[in-house]
């Protein structure tokens, strides 16, 4: 019996299925599709950030920040989970996002998009509720 190659799928049911021949190809479809569904479910984190910043809202923001060297909490989202940084926006990196300086004196490029919201001590609330 051959074996096809499924080596292409993260999920390790995928890759270890056996057709044993007399199976109908249906079943298998949706058994694969329904493990593999229930896997990713269990991977993801779906929750959802409270809300999500304008593009030009973050353009203005982190203009201001940048020209006054503020210090900023930015969120952004990294892969499954939103994480939160401090420091200081040093440059904009080919418009699609920024440089960023953090307290421990690493930098870190944080792309626009990915950004949910962003934080400071003093500005940026009276800036949002306008």
């Amino acid at each position: 019996m051959s074996r096809v190659d499924r080596s292409y799928s993260k999920y390790e049911s995928i890759r270890t299925y056996e057709d044993r021949g007399k199976m109908k190809w249906n079943p298998f479809a949706t058994a694969e599709l329904a493990s593999a569904h229930r896997d990713y479910r269990s991977d993801f984190n779906f929750e959802e950030p409270g809300f999500s910043l304008e593009q030009d809202d973050k353009m203005t923001m982190l203009s201001f920040a940048k020209s006054l060297q503020l210090e900023i909490t930015i969120e952004y989202q990294s892969e499954k989970v939103n994480k939160k940084v401090t420091g200081i926006v040093l440059d904009w990196k080919d418009k699609t996002g920024i440089i960023f300086k953090k307290q421990d004196g690493h930098f870190q490029e944080i792309d626009l998009e990915r950004i949910v919201k962003l934080t400071d001590k003093e500005y940026f609330d009276p800036y949002l509720k306008q």
